[in-house]
């Protein structure tokens, strides 16, 4: 019957546009770590000594203390992909 009363009225069911992919969802990803209470206190009161929030402060840490090892990409392409291609 409700689709009886949604035809009948001449209205459809709007549709949402869909959801383009910005820049900004495109840099970050979600990620969810455990703290102990005494590690989460720390993070909490310097993020409000400093300004920053919480995912600023945790990038600005990765980036300054964990150096050692650097992912790169070094291009490549399709070539890359042709050069696969014709090897097999």
């Amino acid at each position: 019957m409700s689709d009886a009363s949604e035809a009948g009225s001449g209205k459809g069911r709007k549709r949402q546009a869909p959801k383009t992919v910005g820049k900004l969802a495109a840099s970050k990803v979600k990620a969810t770590i455990h703290l102990s209470v005494e590690a989460d206190q720390r993070l909490n009161i310097h993020c409000a000594m400093t300004g920053l929030d919480r995912s600023e402060l945790v990038e600005q840490l990765i980036n300054t203390h964990l150096r050692r090892y650097v992912v790169s990409d070094r291009g490549g392409g399709d070539s890359a992909r042709e050069v696969d291609g014709e090897a097999a």
